[in-house]
């Protein structure tokens, strides 16, 4: 069984706290991750090519902890970012808070080692899974009597915080994803706007007015799927990574909110009114801003895995 190792918390003031008589298991538990990750690795030693040992990777796997799928984004650079600029200063005719796509410059190339991520988001039966075999006992506001509603397990989760969402990953020994991992996932290697592609096409994801406005279970838009074969990157839930909201290098836009006090959330949502129904919000270089503490209708999670670097 998997020990308790965190705490309840609430919603205003959240806290993870490890009980001391549990570090060395939890030290135990991290090395024990350690020995399975090392097996899905080549055994190759040191004359090995590098792109021999990457393509020796299982492409898709099954996380231990948590049964999900994952499936591997390879090492490499990627294109993250863009150098749009809102002419018609948009965000005033709207009375937003931010211009649009500042926060998002410059577009640059970035190097990533391999990992692994969720194929979908994590489900309302995943989560479950984590609350009965860990003993957090903090429950999505939208449960009833400690569980999901019937016929809703593979939607997903969703009214969880941040710091929800990373007790999850630490209890399936994975990670929130960094927001240059989510957007690679999501882009690809060759600047696309959306997952597949540049253009914009209605129907494609769960995403606001052309959408069913309202959740769907994960996977239910097979267009909306990534060169990497991740799904639902577009539409149905905003997703929460492991950033703090801050400048990007070399950006010289300046934003009050940046700082270590608000976490990036990334993807677009099946929202219902607003200001997300603009192209600039769809795009996969899209990002914004919440507090850890709050939880919301349409935002939820994913995980991902780190390997060794193949550079």
């Amino acid at each position: 069984m998997i020990l308790k190792i965190f705490e309840l918390k609430n919603h205003g003031n959240s806290l993870i706290r490890l009980e001391d008589s549990i570090i060395n298991k939890r030290l135990y538990a991290l090395l024990l991750f350690f020995i399975v990750s090392i097996l899905y690795l080549p055994a190759c030693g040191g004359s090995c090519n590098c792109k021999d040992e990457e393509s020796a990777l299982l492409r898709v796997k099954t996380s231990v902890v948590d049964g999900k799928e994952m499936v591997l984004i390879p090492a490499g650079d990627f294109i993250m970012g863009t150098d749009m600029i809102d002419e018609e200063n948009t965000h005033q005719k709207i009375g937003t808070v931010k211009p649009l796509y500042l926060d998002q410059h410059p577009i640059r190339k970035i190097y990533l080692d391999a990992y692994y991520m969720d194929k979908y988001e994590v489900t309302n039966e995943e989560y479950k899974k984590f609350l009965d075999s860990s003993g957090y006992d903090e429950f999505p506001g939208y449960w009833e009597n400690g569980s999901y509603a019937d016929g809703t397990e593979k939607y997903p989760v969703t009214h969880v915080t941040w710091r929800e969402a990373l007790t999850y990953a630490m209890w399936a020994q994975k990670k929130l994803p960094t927001e240059a991992q989510w957007e690679k996932a999501a882009r690809g290697v060759d600047g696309r706007i959306f997952p597949w592609g540049d253009d914009y096409e209605k129907g494609k994801s769960n995403i606001d007015i052309d959408g069913i406005r309202a959740l769907a279970k994960t996977g239910s838009y097979p267009g909306d799927v990534s060169p990497y074969k991740v799904y639902d990157m577009a539409g149905n839930v905003m997703e929460w990574t492991m950033d703090w909201y801050l400048s990007y290098p070399g950006n010289s836009y300046e934003n009050p909110k940046f700082g270590k006090v608000l976490k990036v959330l990334r993807g677009n949502a099946f929202q219902k009114a607003g200001h997300y129904f603009l192209d600039a919000y769809r795009y996969s270089f899209y990002r914004t801003e919440a507090d850890p503490n709050d939880y919301f209708e349409n935002v939820g999670f994913r995980c991902v895995t780190p390997i060794v670097s193949f550079k």
